[in-house]
């Protein structure tokens, strides 16, 4: 009991030594990709590294804030990138950056940079890469013992820089978040994310439920949904399939795609196959094409949103046709870029995100019964399956029923995060309204201004009636 009483205070002792630290704001200005400039705040403060074992430790977290335009703000609004390993600054940059300053109407909006991303304290990158001959086609077998090996390397050269990894899980981030709450000095706070960003926001609903004002969350990822089902992956490609027959009334039609699609994966799996294409400089470059290579290349960059996918008709058409030099390039970053590396941060929230057994257990048997396997997820169930690296507890992958007020999207294109997920997540909020957004894909708060137009109703508090958004589609090409 002595010993357990003695941890408690020094654990204690340990946050209200953080908690004392001031938040360091100072004037910061603010200046988008696009050039738009804005004086906003730029925020630091500190929480302990890893709370499980209290020290002194601690790293430094970022926000930008930027300021209300509302003479009596509500309750902050704090947006939450996806990922794992986006930024909320770094978001705030792009595309969105109009949709942050929109939302100023309401309260203030927070950029927040959660632990080992953006402008917070950073974990150093893994020296080692695995490498992938170009001119061979590779199996997943191959990539699977290269990755695991390189792995294996990259732990052992955090821990002799004394990175603790198991400190950067989704859980962790939750509470650095209510740290932020804290901070900022408010009572409650708004949420706004996507992606991982979402998976995050539902961390912070399971523990802190009561410190939440208003949520919206897009293209979401539950907490047992780090590890994508590869027959909802199939089903959205058949999708695209069966979109691409009439292609929206287009000239352009593919009556039989989804025929060529399994014709080519089949022959793939008979027979790997070689492919030149002309690189920027000008010359030829020689690319090998296993099955399992082409479900990596399909799956990275043809699914994630319309503009992506318009181009998955034409291009299985041409493989069918047995030209592969239009998907060529594609594989070379895949060999050269998408397996040969991992990131600290991501690495750590997703592979401590898990899955559960009896999830585990239906990926295990769809793998090999769907076209595209299990590559959505790149190597992380094999890695999961394989690696000690340690899970959250059980309790983390439930989503609990709750009475949050929230505003959950989903675009119908979407072929990261998918509908039937979206669906099973909805059914959780009592107080939840699902607005199904047609012929959007996963970055689907920039498809259109109408949507942040109701955002900022949700924010306000008025009554959205609408549940669904049909969007002008985006034709194949």
């Amino acid at each position: 009991m002595k010993i357990k009483i003695g941890t408690l205070l020094l654990l204690l002792f340990a946050q209200s030594i953080l908690l004392a630290q001031k938040l360091d704001l100072e004037p910061y200005v603010f200046v988008s990709r696009a050039q738009d400039t804005v004086l906003a705040e730029l925020g630091n403060f500190k929480v302990l590294e890893d709370r499980a074992n209290p020290s002194k430790d601690s790293i430094r977290l970022a926000f930008i804030r930027f300021k209300s335009t509302n003479p009596k703000p509500g309750s902050p609004i704090v947006y939450l990138a996806g990922g794992p390993g986006g930024s909320g600054s770094g978001t705030a940059e792009g595309g969105r950056f109009k949709l942050f300053m929109k939302l100023r109407e309401i309260a203030d909006v927070i950029a927040f940079d959660q632990r080992g991303t953006g402008m917070s304290d950073q974990l150093p990158d893994c020296p080692y890469r695995a490498v992938f001959e170009l001119k061979r086609p590779i199996e997943k077998a191959e990539y699977l013992q290269k990755s695991r090996e390189n792995i294996t390397k990259c732990l052992n050269f955090w821990e002799e820089e004394n990175v603790n990894l198991n400190a950067y899980n989704t859980t962790e981030s939750a509470r650095d978040i209510d740290e932020l709450r804290k901070v900022l000095g408010a009572e409650k706070i708004s949420i706004w994310g996507i992606s991982y960003g979402s998976h995050l926001a539902f961390e912070y609903l399971r523990l802190f439920e009561d410190n939440i004002n208003k949520m919206v969350l897009a293209s979401l990822e539950g907490p047992n949904q780090t590890i994508k089902l590869p027959k909802h992956t199939e089903a959205f490609v058949f999708k695209i399939a069966e979109l691409a027959k009439d292609n929206y009334g287009a000239d352009k039609k593919y009556p039989d795609l989804k025929e060529k699609i399994l014709a080519v994966h089949k022959r793939l799996k008979n027979k790997a196959v070689t492919a030149s294409y002309k690189n920027r400089s000008g010359g030829m470059d020689t690319i090998g094409i296993s099955n399992f290579e082409l479900q990596a290349a399909i799956a990275t960059f043809y699914l994630k949103n319309p503009d992506d996918s318009r181009k998955l008709p034409k291009t299985y058409s041409q493989l069918y046709q047995g030209d592969f030099s239009g998907i060529a390039a594609d594989v070379m970053v895949v060999k050269r870029y998408i397996f040969n590396g991992i990131r600290p941060m991501p690495f750590a929230m997703d592979m401590q995100s898990g899955i559960s057994d009896l999830r585990a257990e239906a990926v295990g048997e769809q793998i090999d019964n769907t076209i595209l396997g299990s590559t959505i997820n790149f190597l992380l169930y094999e890695w999961m399956k394989s690696n000690s690296f340690p899970q959250l507890p059980d309790s983390f992958r439930v989503l609990k029923t709750n009475t949050v007020d929230a505003l959950l999207l989903s675009g119908t294109l979407d072929g990261r995060t998918y509908l039937e997920s979206g669906f099973e997540i909805a059914k959780k909020f009592k107080k939840g309204q699902h607005l199904i957004i047609e012929n959007a894909g996963h970055d689907l708060y920039m498809a259109s201004p109408l949507i942040g137009d109701i955002l900022l109703d949700f924010f306000k508090g008025k009554n959205l009636k609408v549940n669904r958004l049909v969007l002008k589609p985006t034709l194949f090409d």
